[in-house]
């Protein structure tokens, strides 16, 4: 019975030796296809103005690098230092994608005066020549420049794609200033609009009252009211007026 004892025991030594052996040997085999392999595919997602050569650049991240040396929260942190990224993430999936996942700062305008991108929160950078960005062509008094950039970073990105130029124009009459605080936008669509900072989210509504009225025209949105006005002038110096209520179905 001893005999038999010892020769269990022995046999469970020996498969207790190769399960080790086994464990070690796919350790192994998964650090050896950690180190080695490479990513098989890069997915960066919401890009406006950054490339996704400026990205992958500055996460020091191509198709050559090994999955083993992509260091989600070391490449996030470097992708976060570009002045246009506002937040990112970074992870890799199973089959070898690396996916980035990009919040850029919003871009208000480009301030004319001195050549400068103006970002939300009035953060400024250079200038790349980033394409569609609206351009503030003329000085703007200090506290209404500030509560343009304030109420600029409330609207959609959309629209702000869609305006061309920004012109500080005060309201006045009769040498009287009636609103400091009045801006003329000239519209990539051929529309003139006079909007004020305190009226300005109604850029919001602007695709579909452009949908009702058109284009070659001048809308009036600086009102406090809730209508618009949308004021089309012919050669010979006749006005057709619309208007119409800004509304959630607008």
């Amino acid at each position: 019975m001893k005999k038999n004892g010892k020769k269990v025991r022995r046999k469970i030594r020996i498969s207790g030796i190769i399960l080790i052996i086994l464990v070690i040997y796919l350790v192994a085999m998964c650090g050896y296809y950690l180190f080695t392999v490479k990513i098989k595919s890069i997915n960066v997602k919401g890009l406006n103005y950054l490339t996704e050569n400026e990205v992958l650049t500055s996460a020091d991240i191509d198709l050559d690098t090994s999955i083993f040396k992509v260091l989600t929260s070391s490449a996030k942190k470097k992708i976060e230092k570009l002045p246009l990224v506002k937040n990112a993430k970074v992870h890799i999936n199973f089959d070898g994608e690396v996916v980035i996942e990009i919040e850029e700062n919003k871009i208000l305008f480009l301030n004319a005066l001195d050549n400068k991108i103006v970002l939300e929160k009035g953060k400024t950078i250079a200038n790349k020549d980033y394409k569609g960005v609206p351009i503030l062509v003329n000085y703007v008094k200090s506290e209404a420049y500030d509560n343009l950039v304030e109420a600029l970073g409330k609207i959609d990105r959309d629209i702000l794609y869609m305006i061309s130029e920004i012109e500080y124009k005060p309201d006045e009459y009769n040498g009287l200033i009636l609103d400091e605080e009045r801006f003329l936008l000239r519209m990539n669509d051929g529309n003139l609009v006079f909007i004020n900072n305190v009226n300005i989210e109604k850029l919001n509504k602007y695709q579909s009252i452009y949908a009702s009225v058109g284009s070659g025209g001048v809308l009036y949105l600086d009102s406090n009211s809730d209508n618009y006005i949308f004021n089309i002038y012919t050669e010979d110096g006749n006005v057709t007026e619309q208007s119409g209520e800004i509304n959630d179905e607008n």
